[in-house]
């Protein structure tokens, strides 16, 4: 009896602990909900005919349209340096002199030679019957006479005497900037250049361009000219010169004129320079439309009278920074009109015939 009692309380038991199985009248999932969860929203744009901005890109250096290579006159040691890299300067200003000791006094010297020499031809022009008064005596005798005299080599070197006093000082020839000094006070003054004066009012910008990239190219076209250092930073420019002549890497020099430059332009800068020509009556997309299928460029059409995506082959006919030009690619029998929606975003994962639906 003790054992019947057992093992029903064990049955009871098995029985509270067994899993419960209940019916809340779920069915299968519906269609509509699923083809809901797996919509690909995309966004689009009606493809329509206007301007196009073609772009031929390259890498420039900007250069001073004015800049000038200054050196003393005549060798000597260095007294006073009044700039430093980097200085601007006005036209006549002075930027170095040597110590003039030795001019001045071969100057002096050579003013002495001269005054001599001057006695001694009208010692001469005496001999030959003249005065003084040098207007009427014919013009052989006069040469004959400065010859004899030493008076033709004493004016010479009177006028190298002043030349080299002129050249102990350095001064603005025009208005800029100093750069590449070369010396220090009280050295010897170098045998070549000084300094650089770079006049940064204006600037050019040269570029070379392949053959088959100057076709476009001419004069007047308007150029972006970036530098490297700060992208952000665009210049305007227009093409003032065309180099008819192909280098040894086929590449054409192409010079443009930069107008209104500032403090971050400088000499020798890297650019970046686009050249933009409109291009009209063009069909063109955001590059974002156009991706690969089938190793082939294609565009997604929306058609929204059933909401699916339909790719069309096309043929990308020139670009810019941001755009593509297209037609459709009549070798594979594609089509392309004006008036067409052309997807521009979510596209990357669609196949022909996707269902879409479009962002508000």
């Amino acid at each position: 009896m003790k054992r019947l009692l057992i093992l029903s309380l064990l049955l009871a038991a098995a029985s509270s602990c067994a899993p419960r199985q209940e019916n809340h009248g779920a069915g299968p999932v519906r269609t509509g909900d699923a083809a809901k969860a797996g919509t690909s929203y995309v966004d689009t744009v009606i493809l329509r005919r206007g301007d196009f901005k073609r772009q031929t890109l390259s890498n420039g250096r900007i250069r001073a349209i004015r800049k000038s290579a200054l050196g003393f006159g005549t060798d000597g040691i260095i007294a006073r340096i009044y700039v430093s890299e980097g200085d601007r300067v006005t036209e006549g200003d002075t930027i170095a002199k040597l110590f003039t000791e030795d001019a001045e006094t071969a100057l002096i010297q050579a003013g002495n030679d001269m005054k001599k020499a001057k006695i001694e031809m009208t010692d001469v022009l005496i001999g030959f019957g003249y005065g003084t008064d040098t207007s009427k005596i014919p013009e052989e005798f006069i040469e004959t006479a400065m010859i004899r005299s030493g008076y033709s080599d004493a004016a010479l070197s009177l006028r190298r005497a002043r030349h080299e006093m002129e050249g102990t000082v350095i001064t603005a020839p025009f208005s800029g900037k100093i750069a590449d000094i070369k010396g220090r006070e009280y050295e010897h003054s170098p045998s070549g250049d000084f300094c650089m004066l770079i006049d940064d009012s204006s600037f050019e910008v040269e570029f070379p361009l392949l053959e088959s990239e100057i076709r476009p190219v001419r004069k007047g076209m308007k150029v972006k000219v970036t530098p490297f250092n700060n992208p952000e930073k665009c210049y305007d420019g227009e093409i003032v010169s065309v180099n008819p002549t192909v280098d040894g890497k086929g590449q054409i020099k192409v010079t443009a004129y930069v107008s209104r430059p500032d403090e971050g332009m400088m000499d020798g800068m890297n650019v970046k320079t686009i050249i933009e020509e409109t291009v009209p009556g063009q069909l063109s997309v955001p590059k974002s439309a156009v991706v690969i299928r089938d190793n082939k460029d294609v565009v997604f059409l929306y058609d929204g009278s059933d909401s699916t995506a339909y790719w069309t082959y096309v043929r990308i006919m020139m670009s810019n920074s941001e755009r593509h030009v297209i037609e459709a690619d009549r070798e594979r029998l594609s089509s392309l009109s004006e008036g067409d929606a052309v997807i521009v975003s979510g596209n990357l994962n669609l196949a022909h015939k996707s269902k879409v639906s479009v962002r508000k």
